[in-house]
C-alpha cells in the first residue's frame, strides 16, 4: 500500500536547529497587511479573559472547532504568563504542523498563536498566527503548565456532537447526516469538511479530519489524545471515498491516495 504519511510531531531541537540555519526556507506566513504590533498582541495577553484552545488543522488560520475552553482566571494567567516570558528565536522557521491553536480573549480584541508543545521535550513554542516565521520560546515552566492543563481537557462525545463533529462512540453514533452530506458532495465534487471522532474503550479521542476542496481529499489522523495508545499523526492526500456493502453495514475508505494517487488510504469507516 503506497500512501502520503508525514509524522507531524514537534521537537524543540528540531525548531532550534531550523531557526540557526539561516539557509532554512521559511514556512508559510501571511501578508504583511495582516500582521499586528507585538506590543498590541502582548496587551491583550496582558488582560485576557477567556482562552480557546483548538486542534491545529495547519498554519496561518486558526481550527474553528474548539478543543476546550478556559475562563478561570488562574487558568488564563497560565497562556498569558506563557506568552510574556517567552524568548524570541533568531531566524526563520522551518517546523512541522502546529499542535495547537490558541486565542487569548479580552473584549472584542483576540490574540491568536499557534503553539507546539510535547510531554517528551521542556521547551514548547509558539507563534503568532499573523506571523508564522518568527518562533517565541516558552520556559520549562510555561510548557509544563500548559502541558498539564491542556491535556486536562476532557473532549467527550456529547461536546463532539454539539461541536458539529460526526461522532462513533463504540457504536453510538451522533450527527450521521453530517458524514452523509459530506460523502454525497465529495461525490458531486462540493467543497466540504467535516471532522470525524471516534473513542476507545476507556473513553479517549481519536480524530480524523477530512477537507474537500473538490479535487482531492486532505485526511488528517490523530490519536495524540489516546493516553494509552501511541501518540501519531499522519496526513495524507486521496481521490474519493469507496462505500463497500457488508453484512455488518456500510465500510467506508478512501481510496486513490498518495504520491501518484494510485493507493489505499488510512481512514476506515464502519457504518452498521
Amino acid at each position: 500500500m503506497r500512501m502520503t504519511s508525514i509524522i507531524l510531531g514537534a521537537a524543540l531541537l528540531f525548531f532550534i536547529a531550523s531557526c540557526e540555519n539561516e539557509q532554512g526556507k521559511a514556512i508559510p506566513e501571511k501578508s504583511s497587511s495582516s500582521h499586528v504590533t507585538e506590543s498590541r498582541l502582548q496587551d491583550v495577553a496582558r488582560t485576557g479573559d477567556q482562552v480557546v484552545v483548538s486542534r491545529s488543522l495547519g498554519f496561518g488560520s486558526i481550527n474553528a472547532v474548539p478543543y476546550g475552553t478556559f475562563t478561570k482566571k488562574k487558568q488564563i494567567e497560565v497562556f498569558t504568563q506563557a506568552v510574556q516570558s517567552a524568548e524570541k528565536m533568531q531566524g526563520r522557521l522551518d517546523v512541522s504542523q502546529p499542535d495547537y491553536d490558541i486565542v487569548i480573549k479580552q473584549g472584542r480584541k483576540q490574540l491568536e498563536i499557534h503553539l507546539w508543545i510535547d510531554a517528551r521535550y521542556a521547551h514548547g513554542m509558539y507563534t503568532y498566527v499573523s506571523d508564522t516565521g518568527t518562533g517565541y520560546k516558552l520556559t520549562a515552566e510555561s510548557t509544563s503548565d500548559l502541558y498539564n492543563l491542556i491535556w486536562g481537557i476532557r473532549y467527550d462525545s456529547k461536546q463532539a456532537a454539539t461541536n458539529g463533529d460526526f461522532v462513533n462512540a463504540r457504536n453510538k453514533l451522533s450527527n450521521l447526516e453530517i458524514w452523509e452530506k459530506f460523502v454525497t458532495n465529495v461525490k458531486v465534487g462540493v467543497k466540504d469538511e467535516i471532522q470525524v471522532v471516534k473513542y476507545t474503550i476507556e473513553g479517549g479521542p481519536i480524530f480524523d479530519n477530512l477537507s474537500f476542496d473538490g479535487e482531492t481529499i486532505r485526511h488528517m489522523y490523530d490519536n495524540t489524545h489516546d493516553q494509552y495508545g501511541t501518540s501519531t499523526k499522519r496526513l495524507e492526500f486521496c481521490k474519493s471515498i469507496d462505500e463497500i456493502k457488508t453484512d455488518r453495514g456500510t465500510d467506508y475508505k478512501l481510496s486513490s491516495c498518495g504520491e501518484s494517487f494510485v493507493g489505499e488510504g488510512m481512514f476506515n469507516l464502519l457504518i452498521p
